[in-house]
């Protein structure tokens, strides 16, 4: 049977950076999502995806992000006010950096770009309480522009407002799934019959926290995210949650994976003036990175 390549991009915030700077280290040829069937991010790594899949290159990806990211985390005036009762950040700065990345291709339009990749952006609807798996092989969302639900899957509670969408209002995807291989892999299997033994998946994560205790879990009670978040998250990434991985990827019978976080990160969700030190840790893995990257694809 048929081998599925899935790529799978962590949460993170700015240390989604991490993630940008490994994938603009490949060959000028190989900065594509060809050869892969499937490309599935959570966060930060649903709009690192959404950008890709618009045929952007890695490079061209990872160059907006550096430069941009501090854009993103435009703090809003109500909440120097009353930080408890007020998301953080302000959503319309970071949604311009998203749509001048993304532009105004639409989930169905990737079928035009990349004629045989698959991908999936998940979000949370806090208004039916369903995790919803946006996807361009259903054909429900076709009509959804990418930089929407690049918005949609990062409004990460406390952080940024939640996204309205035909009267719901969507909130990040991570505060189910920050690292999205339960998602990736049974979809493949559900929707392609790909078995999971068949499967070979690369994660990306943004980085390993040097305090290698394990993250409190993650609460989204209490939630009014139109404008005002009345129930403050516990830290709310699992950076460095590379055990529950291995025990999720082996539960599953995945003959191949690789979750690729080696960085080590000192820093917040938010904490933009960090990155040139992450992309130079990133840079001291580049040739172990790119023979992992090799390595996967041939499989």
């Amino acid at each position: 049977m048929k081998k599925c390549h899935i790529l799978v991009l962590n949460g993170g915030g700015a240390m989604g950076a991490i993630e940008t700077h490994f994938l603009s280290m490949l060959d000028t040829g190989k900065q594509t999502l060809e050869g892969i069937d499937l490309i599935c991010g959570a966060s930060i790594g649903g709009i690192l995806a959404a950008a890709y899949a618009t045929g952007k290159s890695f490079s061209e990806v990872d160059d907006v992000f550096q430069k941009r990211a501090k854009e993103c985390f435009v703090k809003r005036c109500a909440a120097y006010v009353n930080p408890l009762a007020n998301p953080t950040y302000r959503s319309d700065c970071l949604e311009k950096v998203v749509r001048d990345m993304i532009g105004d291709v639409k989930l169905g339009d990737v079928k035009r770009i990349y004629p045989k990749l698959k991908i999936i952006i998940p979000a949370v609807n806090l208004s039916e309480d369903v995790y919803v798996q946006f996807n361009n092989f259903t054909h429900e969302y076709d009509d959804i522009p990418l930089w929407k639900l690049a918005m949609m899957t990062s409004a990460a509670p406390t952080y940024y407002s939640g996204q309205e969408l035909n009267g719901d209002v969507y909130v990040d995807s991570g505060i189910i799934e920050c690292d999205p291989i339960m998602t990736a892999t049974t979809m493949a299997k559900k929707y392609f019959g790909v078995p999971f033994i068949n499967q070979r998946v690369m994660m990306l994560g943004t980085g390993l926290d040097r305090d290698p205790t394990p993250m409190p879990p993650k609460r989204y009670e209490s939630f009014n995210l139109l404008d005002v978040a009345t129930e403050v998250l516990s830290e709310y990434t699992c950076l460095s949650n590379k055990l529950f991985v291995k025990q999720v990827a082996d539960g599953l019978g995945l003959d191949y994976w690789n979750f690729w976080n080696p960085v080590n990160v000192e820093g917040k969700l938010a904490d933009w003036k960090s990155i040139p030190k992450w992309v130079a840790e990133a840079d001291k893995h580049r040739t172990e990175f790119l023979a992992a990257w090799d390595e996967w694809l041939s499989k």
